[in-house]
């Protein structure tokens, strides 16, 4: 399946936001640097995150972090979904103030019903608001209340080392391995098996995140803007964007391009099949 870069949908100059799911507006495969969460208020659906497939029913709470790419690849005619996206820089704000941000690398979790309900009442108008700050509030609000839920499901390994990455990109898996209290052989399994991408193409993920970012921020320097992002050489950068977006680096300096991705959509067609809701 082929993968583009296409940033979360923001409001203006909102730096969250929260989406009710519709068909029409069905995104392709994508990733980007916000860190977003879903929460499945009814129905049931499939997931895929990397390699991975993740069936998904009314209740499921996905975390979704930077650099990993995600599709909803099939859901019920009844799919009722809430689609929340977070800005890196208002997350590194909270950060500063409070000395804590909350961490997007959970396993899947489940909430009861009735809690189910009440999230979807707080998101259900967050679209239609006017007020910015207010919306920013209410998901930052939101999003701690979530945080400070008791996980029934321990942080892996995999999601562990993410977190170790998302801080510094360019930490060696030696170093991870010691962060993390395990070995590099571990890491890297694990990682695959939680992300579905390889350790080295999730560090080139964010690398090229930080790529778009600074030809966003107004860099024409291809080469100059490579080597600040982390790659290696131009050539690598080259290598790994084609390889990833299947284009040149170069197509990422034409605005008309990050355009045409960002507004890309992949309704669903007809003759679906529903998929099996999951097991409890």
């Amino acid at each position: 399946m082929s993968v583009i870069h296409q940033p979360f949908p923001m409001v203006g100059r909102r730096r969250a936001q929260a989406w009710r799911y519709q068909p029409a507006y069905r995104r392709p495969c994508h990733f980007h640097e916000e860190s977003e969460f879903n929460l499945v208020a009814r129905g049931c659906g499939v997931f895929t995150v990397g390699d991975r497939e993740l069936r998904v029913e009314a209740g499921s709470l996905l975390w979704f972090i930077p650099g990993v790419e995600h599709y909803l690849k099939d859901a019920s005619d009844d799919f009722d979904l809430f689609v929340v996206g977070f800005r890196s820089d208002l997350l590194a704000a909270v950060d500063r103030e409070h000395h804590a941000v909350s961490s997007f690398t959970r396993p899947v979790e489940r909430v009861d019903p009735a809690t189910c309900a009440r999230l979807s009442a707080l998101l259900v108008d967050a679209p239609e608001s006017a007020d910015d700050l207010g919306v920013e509030h209410r998901l930052l609000s939101l999003l701690g209340e979530l945080s400070r839920r008791p996980q029934r499901k321990t942080p892996t390994l995999g999601h562990r080392t993410a977190a170790v990455l998302l801080a510094d990109r360019d930490a060696r898996r030696g170093e991870i391995a010691r962060k993390v209290a395990s070995n590099q052989w571990d890491v890297s399994r694990r990682f695959n098996l939680d992300h579905g991408i390889s350790l080295s193409e999730f560090r080139n993920r964010l690398r090229t995140l930080e790529l778009i970012h600074l030809l966003d921020a107004g860099e024409k320097n291809l080469t100059r803007a490579a080597m600040d992002a982390g790659f290696g050489s131009y050539s690598q950068c080259h290598r790994v964007i084609r390889a990833l977006l299947g284009t040149a680096p170069r197509e990422l300096l034409k605005h008309d391009f990050r355009v045409a991705l960002a507004e890309r959509f992949e309704p669903f067609g007809s003759g679906r099949v529903d998929p099996p809701v999951s097991a409890s």
